[in-house]
């Protein structure tokens, strides 16, 4: 399959940033962020022509349906699957964007955290617009 030369600059830009998506192969990596980009699942930002910034999210219903790649429910937990930058300025702006484009349909937010066990740490959307937006 053919992909746009957007999907593999994203691609290649989680892979370089990403311990996971390093791992995987060519043309999973291009199929998952491709499933984003069809769903209208992404963020990304470029400065000065080259791309700085990706997020990657799905709406489920549960902790457990963050585990399940593909599984979009569009429910009431917006779960990052992936946000990669090396400006914070940049995520700030990413979840700037999420906030104003979910904040009145997800109630909460979550994150893998890889760290501990890849628990998915849920987080209450008010409280993103503090810790992200300084409101």
């Amino acid at each position: 399959m053919s992909h746009p030369e957007s999907t593999a600059e994203m691609a290649d830009f989680l892979s370089g940033n990403l311990d996971f998506c390093a791992k995987w192969d060519r043309e999973r990596l291009l199929d998952w962020v491709q499933w984003f980009v069809n769903n209208g699942r992404y963020y990304a930002i470029k400065a000065n022509g080259a791309l700085v910034g990706v997020t990657l999210v799905r709406f489920v219903d549960t902790e457990e349906q963050c585990h399940e790649h593909y599984k979009d429910t569009e429910g009431g937990i917006c779960y990052v699957e992936a946000c990669v930058s090396r400006f914070p300025r940049c995520i700030n702006r990413m979840y700037e964007m999420l906030w104003n484009d979910w904040s009145q349909t997800a109630k909460s937010m979550a994150w893998m955290r890889h760290k501990y066990n890849n628990r998915a740490i849920i987080v209450d959307m008010n409280r993103i617009k503090r810790r992200f937006l300084g409101e």
